[in-house]
């Protein structure tokens, strides 16, 4: 494996493209998962299902995200990212084609399950090719672009569903959107993303002659984990329930209040973009990740806030500071995510299992909320806060502790990292 060398100077016009093919080819793939939030009702009264068969129709990607997340480390390394990315939209595509002939629940599922499939490889192949191309230093900012893919999709559900259903209300108008966008991200992609020369691959997780396995003997890598079970349960309590809160509590409207989310999501493209720059800013490891620790325990409190003000200004302060917090700490966390193992070779794999705890944080947020709902009322409001909060403390604590890798470390530093981990895991083995 070549060492690049050139970590000073900035990526070129081709890296930058690749990265603008991977957007919107991700924009596409969120649609397609995220589709169904806002036509939910609808699907629920024309398929005549029950709640909880409208919600696996809408969660079953949190399930699939855990258990496909690590096989498609080995899936990238059979395939390489452009066959990878190509076959991951092609068969998110063949999904929402069968989706949109579905005339029952069944064949609805069926589809969302195939859908699924490629989009967990998807979230695994983007950051890891994003890493091929951009040394750890620099990182950050096309990381802070692509950590808004969801939020892009989710902004676009939100607001321009009732254009895109029209006055008859037609939900699989949705599902036609989506094929369109799959097309458009398949011809981008296949287009444009390739890998890098090996003197200006920053972290080759195509190469197979380190095993996969090697990823669990870091600690890091669980650190941040849990830091992502904890994040991934606050977003979901705050994305499931909010409008909820704001129309019971504080008497909003409740499309309004649906509106609000979507401005909410709407900004935080923005906001993950500037936070992945203001990241590239800070000279040193050290530094950058003191940043966003600091920022994931703030971004805590704002959860707490959330679901104790019922004033329209406050609400407006509260999805301000929401926004802004949120978007500096989901650009780090897929740039730390690759920088946990001291061997770039692996960043493929830290990814991967950092997905897969992530998801099953977002798969126990809305459930969890929901149950102590049940249990109070509907009254409990304050209970959900204090999980969201307590969620998102343990991120952002996680990711004051971790131990990170980088072009800011010698030779000599990695060598003697590796050395500590090893004999750590040999006292664990005696």
């Amino acid at each position: 494996m070549a060492t690049p060398t050139n970590t000073t100077k900035g990526p070129g016009a081709k890296a930058w493209l690749i990265v603008l093919a991977i957007f919107i080819a991700g924009i596409a793939m969120a649609w397609t998962q995220n589709k169904v939030l806002p036509v939910i009702g609808l699907v629920q009264v024309d398929l005549n299902v029950s709640a909880g068969v409208a919600g696996w129709i809408s969660g079953i990607f949190n399930v699939l995200g855990i258990v496909l997340a690590f096989p498609a480390v080995w899936m990238v390394r059979k395939w390489g990212i452009l066959k990878g990315g190509v076959i991951s939209i092609a068969v998110t595509l063949v999904g929402a084609i069968i989706g949109f002939f579905a005339g029952d629940e069944y064949m609805l599922l069926a589809s969302r399950v195939i859908e699924g499939f490629g989009i967990s490889l998807i979230s695994i192949i983007a950051p890891s090719t994003i890493s091929m191309w951009f040394p750890s230093n620099k990182r950050s900012f096309p990381m802070g672009i692509w950590s808004s893919w969801q939020m892009v999709a989710i902004a676009g559900g939100f607001l321009l569903t009732g254009s895109i259903i029209g006055p008859d209300a037609v939900w699989k108008h949705m599902w036609i959107v989506s094929i369109i966008l799959l097309v458009l991200g398949l011809i981008l992609f296949s287009a444009f993303v390739r890998t890098p020369p090996a003197d200006q691959n920053f972290a080759d997780v195509e190469d197979t002659s380190v095993k996969v396995s090697q990823v669990f003997k870091y600690k890091a890598v669980y650190i941040i984990g849990l830091g992502g079970v904890g994040f991934g349960v606050a977003i979901m309590t705050f994305a499931t329930w909010i409008a909820t809160y704001w129309t019971n509590a504080a008497g909003l409207d409740p499309a309004v209040a649906n509106s609000i989310v979507g401005y909410v999501y709407l900004a935080e493209i923005f906001t993950a973009m500037i936070g992945g720059w203001i990241l590239t800013r800070f000279k040193g490891l050290a530094s950058r990740k003191r940043f966003v620790a600091i920022d994931g325990i703030l971004y805590a409190f704002v959860f707490f806030a959330a679901y104790h003000v019922v004033d329209m200004w406050a609400i407006v302060i509260v999805c301000i500071l929401y926004c802004c917090l949120e978007g500096v700490f989901a650009a780090a966390m897929w740039t730390f995510a690759t920088q946990v193992v001291p061997d770039p070779r692996l960043a493929g794999a830290s990814t991967a299992l950092f997905s897969m705890f992530l998801n099953f944080g977002m798969m126990l947020g809305g459930p969890i909320a929901g149950m102590i709902l049940d249990a109070t009322g509907g009254t409990g409001w304050g209970y959900v806060a204090i999980v969201a909060t307590v969620a998102q403390l343990i991120g952002g604590i996680c990711f004051a502790t971790l131990k990170l890798h980088g072009d800011e470390e010698t030779e000599a530093e990695i060598l003697a990292d590796e050395a500590k981990e090893a004999a750590e895991q040999k006292k664990l083995d005696a």
